[in-house]
């Protein structure tokens, strides 16, 4: 009986805890409410508005999504939601089990997953379009109340409410916690400001606004600073409806999630005030810090990418996410980056306000060492600064102590600001002696670095670079001795090193390590020893924006950011060079100011190649006249093979027969490229415009590429002219290059005639038809906002259908209109631009606003000028573009055409691409089209017209098989387009798992050799499958190239290139294709990568700079050529992929290529004659030239022949054109010849030219003479090279080879203290594993008598061994 009642007893409790538990779980549990893709700021508030104990808010993505079915109702942000497949099926999932959910703003239709009924789903949206916290707090309580039936311990949620924001807010001093306070005007706000004490009458003004951070943080900070501060929650009413006109602003923050529009250009440029656009990281702070990367991808895009084309700066990191106990993330300003931002605000303002004869300036520069010239792209530097300084004094600025002649500036450069290698021991010394360095104490450095540094990155420092002042530029005292041209309030400083050692790429572009001592002392005696308002970087480029280590969003351990600090940032910059702009402008907080390139002229070559035009001409009339052509055909190839043509195209030179109409009609392209080549004139001095004949020439190489290429779009469009025919050059340079010349021509001389009806009889229509294509260009390329963008994917559009053919129309049409009715405006901007460049800099020096403008070549896109505008690139996340796409298609067909006629129809099994950040941005990512479509993948948009999925291409359609690909990536594109890269890897991972092919899969195939490599190379089988499918690779660490370049250029430390495909391939091998793996090194797998390799593709997007003029690209595309062969064994083929003319892109031969640019540039008279007009930059350029061509000698042998060596030494040793070479650099840069004259002896020495006896003479001759009259130069090659000094040496006689050696001796040594007074260091000569030592000698009898005296010793110790036998 007891034993029942126990038992009953124990049921009894049971039912009731059983009940208490079904009670509190339908009436009583708290509410767990999951957010999926919600911003931190929107949860942050809606967690604010929360009050309840019984509602847990959880966020649920990443790792946390897989907890979605735990939660009582689930809202979804749908708007970019980007998740994978089976993160989407554990939503529906949940929702089939019973779920709740509301998605919201679905951009992808399969993510809107959505279940509650009609009434709830509208109620909800009412709460979240209301968006205050009484909005949100009964949304919370009705979700508990009505959808999950939980009545007890509620509220009756009240009804949504459209809440009164207000045009202003502010937060209340009293409450801070309870909402913003709202005004609607102005007026009204002030007052408001007045009655809580924190209005200053008088003081600057400053508008926050933006959606993206908490402002009241950053609203105390500036109050704190005596700043009126306006929080205004919608811009667009605030200017467009007059309310900012009674303000006297002083600048504008926009905590900025995409583009404001047009009306802030407006706006800021009537009001001439920057626009500052602080970060949120969009993550733990924690995590921020650590993370190499900082911030990419859509989130990338909308922070900094877009809120630069409104003219944005200073993309400084405010705010990150903080987690609270229940591990909710919420938005903060990040303590002592908020301080240091209010303060950098402040500092600009006060640019504003403070007299410009108070103004303190610093200016850095870059310039080779020793006796080399200052340099910039496209820039004749020396002239250009000085003009600047010019400005700056007759603007007020104190320039006390300027020369009074551009030569006397000179020698004050290179006296006071010089550079110097490590090796010259005695320059520096000289110059610490003599060149009134500034000194810089331990105790300076300690007391300006312990604030800006902190502890974590002096430890860095020392661990680099040793105690304080380490080993480069350091007094016997322990200081530092920073040259420095102090001018007044003026103060002028060459970019020193930002590196140690050998490897030039590394120490301008970035490394991994702490700067030297000397490097960061001179941004710290800039800012705090001198006292800088403002720094100025003059010229393309520097290398503070590559030093380590945060590729965007940068922190307060990134180099960049700790060494600009709050200062205001400019930094002078080529329209040119957009991709590094960029890089500039998010990594060093730089406002940028375009300058012009150099003018554009053509080649003058149509003499040269008449007689070979003329025979070809006809060849052709002899075919159509029915004839076969020999003896025509036969006269041809004799005039090629005079003028060396077939080496350029790789033709027969050795058989008696003529060559086939299809050689021909490549060598008639040829010589109609040569003869329509567009090259740079005289190199752009600031301050000064073109002269008149180069501002027509310039405009005439801007407009009449669009104008020929209308006019054959519009007869294609009637019938007239058939596909293809651009391909044909004799017959488009016949039919539409010169018809357009002569349009050109005519407007030009009467600009009054380019009007509508012009336009009309030229295109053949009506002024109704050019009104009406007008009108649906307009309509098409109008930026569409987001509802029509949304309601565009639905199918919901409202506008015309227009077909693709009136399209085509319409646009060729409105080409033709636009590039006439711009011929003059192209003029008139190229005129007005140097006076514009010096007005903006100025400006901007004033805390003024700096109007955005797109980059590039200004012949490609003449949307660059005027310049002196601060320059932005595209959104990444829309790339490729549909344009882009097509266009890629099309080349990487060619590609594999081109590969067809050079391997007897084989097809290539792999393709490497290089991708460079400038090309991305200018052709909107066609290269990354290319690798796509090689892969048989192609790129899915969402409703916004962003890349966001890949769909891979059925094999039948592809009608080829897929071929495999590999990546090499600049740092500057990794970090504006690291969603790219994650892209592509997609695709291969795509492609390589394809089954469907009807054709051999080469991807798949591709992935199989590499694992084996792998796993024969000891790689875990685990990890070989991991790494074999790896083929985005870029620098290790960061780094922004692949290191090479420096030790290429100094011979004496390698013998074998294979050294140099080592360093190559251990620079360029880490990974870049997933965040997970963001810079992870393999071991073997970029080796593996590289195996199979056929193909090697570099972009050219420029027509300022080619394959022999820009060392970045044998260093990049003969970089992998040279790791190819080294993995391989063969030389794959070269390409370029040529995208000069938007209307023509195509793919073209490297070893072609070289020969145009040669042809037209230094083998041309009339270029050399040009380039001779310039100063010392100009110069400098040729040397450029001949040192990549070394380059090039070294990384791809077969692009560079013993013919183009003979060629240089005939035209600037021999003076073959009469030019006077040796007495214009005597004048201008005597260092470019003698670097140019080593290089030369260098490329002989080493057995890559097989110079004859007297070249080598005459060469040698050359720079010693040069060496004595003007002394060395000193550069790596001229002076630290021991060989190639031996080897000169050794081909001038003795007295030559004597005062040649003192004289770099002088240079090499330092002068020390000894016991008995000064002795020297003195350098052994040694040539390494052959340990001979070059003994200098001043006299032939020292010679002989040393001579001598060896063979007495030998004979003697000879006799002595006999009489002992």
């Amino acid at each position: 009986m007891r034993s029942r009642s126990r038992t009953l007893l124990i049921l009894a409790v049971l039912t009731a805890c059983a009940a208490i538990c079904a009670i509190w779980s339908v009436w009583l549990s708290p509410v767990r409410i999951g957010f999926v893709n919600y911003q931190m700021l929107t949860l942050g508030q809606i967690s604010k508005a929360n009050d309840s104990k019984f509602i847990k808010i959880r966020q649920l993505d990443g790792d946390n999504l897989r907890k979605i079915g735990r939660s009582d109702f689930v809202f979804i942000n749908g708007m970019g939601m980007r998740i994978t497949e089976d993160e989407r099926a554990l939503i529906q999932k949940a929702a089939d089990r019973g779920v709740p959910m509301l998605t919201t703003m679905a951009t992808n239709p399969a993510n809107d997953i959505t279940t509650v009924d009609s009434l709830q789903l509208a109620t909800l949206n009412a709460y979240l379009t209301g968006g205050d916290r009484s909005n949100y707090r009964s949304m919370l309580e009705y979700v508990r109340r009505e959808i999950c039936g939980r009545r007890l311990f509620t509220v009756e949620p009240e009804a949504p409410s459209v809440p009164e924001y207000g045009l202003l807010f502010h937060a209340d001093p009293d409450d801070p916690d309870s909402g913003d306070l709202p005004f609607a005007s102005v007026a009204e706000y002030e007052e408001w400001l007045r009655s809580e004490g924190l209005f200053r009458e008088g003081a600057p003004s400053v508008v926050v606004t933006g959606p993206m951070g908490d402002p009241s943080e950053l609203v105390s900070e500036l109050e704190s600073r005596g700043v009126n501060v306006y929080p205004v929650n919608n811009m667009r009413i605030f200017i467009l409806r007059h309310h900012a006109d009674s303000l006297e602003l002083s600048a504008l923050v926009n905590m900025a999630h995409g583009r404001m529009g047009d009306y802030i250009v407006d706006f800021l440029e009537e009001r001439n005030v920057p626009l500052f656009s602080p970060l949120n990281v969009n993550t733990l702070v924690s995590e921020w810090e650590q993370d190499r990367m900082g911030m990419s991808g859509g989130f990338m895009s909308q922070s900094i990418v877009t809120p630069e084309i409104d003219g944005a700066i200073r993309p400084f990191a405010l705010f990150g996410h903080y987690e609270d106990r229940d591990g909710l993330q919420h938005v903060r300003a990040i303590p002592g980056r908020l301080e240091e931002f209010a303060e950098t605000v402040c500092n600009y303002i006060s640019l504003q306000h403070t007299p410009n004869n108070r103004k303190k300036v610093a200016i850095f520069y870059y310039k080779g060492p020793g006796q080399n010239t200052l340099t910039a792209a496209g820039m004749e530097v020396l002239p250009s600064l000085y003009n600047f300084l010019k400005e700056l004094r007759a603007a007020g600025y104190r320039v006390d102590g300027l020369p009074a002649s551009e030569a006397a500036f000179e020698e004050l450069i290179q006296s006071r600001g010089a550079v110097f290698g490590t090796y010259a021991r005695g320059a520096i010394s000289d110059f610490i002696s003599n060149g009134d360095p500034e000194l810089v104490s331990l105790e300076d450095y300690e007391s300006w670095s312990r604030n800006a540094l902190g502890p974590e990155m002096a430890d860095e420092v020392s661990g680099a670079n040793g105690d304080f002042p380490g080993s480069y530029l350091a007094t016997d005292d322990g200081r530092l001795a920073l040259p420095r041209v102090e001018l007044g309030n003026v103060v002028l400083l060459p970019q020193l090193a930002a590196g140690m050692g050998d490897d030039d790429f590394k120490i301008v572009h970035g490394t991994d390590t702490a700067p030297p001592y000397p490097y960061i002392a001179e941004y710290l005696w800039a800012r705090e020893g001198f006292g800088a308002d403002v720094l100025i970087h003059f010229g393309t480029h520097g290398s503070l924006e590559f030093t380590p280590s945060k590729q965007v969003a940068l922190s307060s351990r990134d180099w960049p950011d700790r060494l600009v600090g709050t200062t205001p940032h400019l930094y002078v910059y080529t329209i040119s060079n957009v991709g590094e702009a960029m890089i500039a402008k998010r990594r060093s907080y730089a406002g940028i100011q375009s300058y012009l390139t150099p003018p554009f002229m053509e080649s003058e070559l149509r003499g040269t190649y008449k007689e070979l035009k003329d025979a070809i001409g006809t060849y052709y009339s002899a075919v159509e006249a029915g004839g076969d052509g020999a003896s025509e055909s036969r006269r041809v190839k004799d005039i090629v093979l005079e003028m060396g043509i077939h080496r350029d195209l790789r033709l027969d030179s050795l058989s008696a027969a003529g060559y086939t109409g299809e050689e021909i009609a490549r060598i008639d392209n040829f010589a109609e490229e040569l003869t329509n080549e567009k090259i740079t004139g005289e190199l752009y001095t600031m301050g000064e415009a073109y002269e008149a004949g180069r501002i027509r020439s310039s405009v005439f190489a801007m407009a009449t590429d669009p104008i020929a290429y209308a006019m054959l779009a519009l007869d294609r469009q009637r019938g007239r002219a058939e596909d293809g025919l651009e391909e044909n050059s004799r017959v488009f340079s016949r039919d539409y290059l010169e018809p357009a010349k002569d349009i050109v021509r005519r407007v030009l001389d009467n600009p009054s005639m380019a009007d509508d009806a012009f336009i009309c009889r030229l295109a053949e229509v009506s002024a109704d038809e050019l009104a009406e294509a007008r009108k649906t260009v307009e309509r098409l390329d109008r930026p569409k906002s987001m509802m029509e963008m949304m309601a565009g994917a639905a199918g919901a559009g409202s506008e015309p259908q227009i077909t693709d053919e009136y399209e085509a129309f319409a646009r060729a049409l409105n080409q033709l209109a636009t590039a006439v009715e711009n011929i003059n405006n192209y003029s008139e901007a190229l005129r007005e631009s140097p006076e514009e460049e010096f007005r903006s800099l100025l400006n901007a020096m004033d805390g003024g606003y700096t109007a955005p403008s797109p980059g590039g070549d200004p012949i490609v896109n003449p949307n660059t000028l005027p310049t002196g505008r601060n320059l932005y690139a595209i959104n990444a996340e829309a790339t490729p573009s549909e344009k882009a796409w097509e266009e890629g298609k099309k080349l990487a067909e060619k590609t594999i055409e081109m590969y067809r006629r050079n391997h007897n129809d084989s097809i290539p099994r792999k393709v490497s691409y290089t991708l460079w950040s400038g090309e991305f941005i200018e052709t909107e990512g066609a290269t990354i089209a290319q690798v796509l479509y090689m892969l048989g993948v192609e790129p899915i948009r969402d409703a916004f017209g962003r890349v966001t999925d890949l769909r891979l291409i059925p094999s039948a359609e592809l009608g080829r098989p897929r071929i495999d690909v590999v990546v090499q990536t600049s740092g500057q594109l990794r970090d504006i387009a690291a969603s790219r890269l994650f892209l592509i890897s997609r695709a291969v991972e795509m492609a390589a798992a394809a089954r469907d092919d009807d054709y051999e899969n080469l991807v798949a195939a591709g992935v199989v050799a590499s694992e084996k490599m792998l796993t024969d190379r000891g790689v875990s089988p685990r990890e070989a499958r991991e790494l074999s499918r790896y083929r985005v690779f870029g620098g290790m660490n960061g780094g922004y190239g692949t290191g090479i370049t420096g030790m290429i250029q100094n011979g004496d430390s390698w013998e074998d290139s294979d050294a140099v495909a080592e360093r190559y391939m251990q620079n360029m091998g880490a990974y870049y294709g997933s965040e997970e793996g963001w810079e992870k090194y393999g071991e073997y797998a970029f080796e593996a990568a590289l195996g199979g390799t056929d193909v090697v593709i570099q972009p050219r997007q420029s027509n300022t700079w080619g394959a022999l003029s820009l060392d970045h690209v044998y260093e990049f595309m003969g970089g992998m050529n040279l790791a190819v062969h080294k993995v391989t064994g063969k030389d794959p083929d070269a390409y370029l992929s040529d995208y000069r003319n938007h209307h023509n892109m195509r793919m073209q031969e490297l070893k072609e290529a070289i020969g145009v640019e040669s042809r037209t540039t230094i083998f041309n008279p009339a270029y050399i004659r040009e380039k001779m007009k310039g100063g010392a930059s100009g110069a400098a350029g040729f040397a450029e030239i001949v040192q990549n061509t070394y380059g090039w000698n070294v990384t791809k042998p077969s692009v560079v022949d013993d013919e183009m060596w003979d060629e240089i030494y005939e035209v600037y040793v021999k003076d073959k054109f009469g030019l006077g070479i040796e007495e214009y650099f005597g004048d201008k840069n005597p260092a470019a010849l003698e670097e140019m004259t080593a290089v030369m002896m260098e490329t002989a020495r080493k057995g890559m030219w097989d110079a004859s006896e007297q070249q080598l003479r005459d060469i040698a001759s050359l720079h010693t003479r040069l060496v004595d009259e003007y002394l060395p130069s000193c550069s790596e090659t001229v002076c630290d090279n021991a060989p190639l000094r031996n080897f000169i040496a050794s081909n001038v006689d003795a007295p030559a080879a004597g005062r040649y050696n003192a004289n770099i001796e002088n240079i090499r040594e330092a002068r020390v203290s000894g016991q008995d007074g000064v002795v020297m260091k003195r350098e052994v000569l040694d040539e390494g594993a052959s340990e001979r030592v070059a003994l200098v000698s001043n006299t032939v009898v020292g010679v002989l008598g040393a001579l001598v005296l060896v063979v007495i010793v030998l004979l003697v110790r000879n006799r002595r061994r006999n009489r002992e036998d």
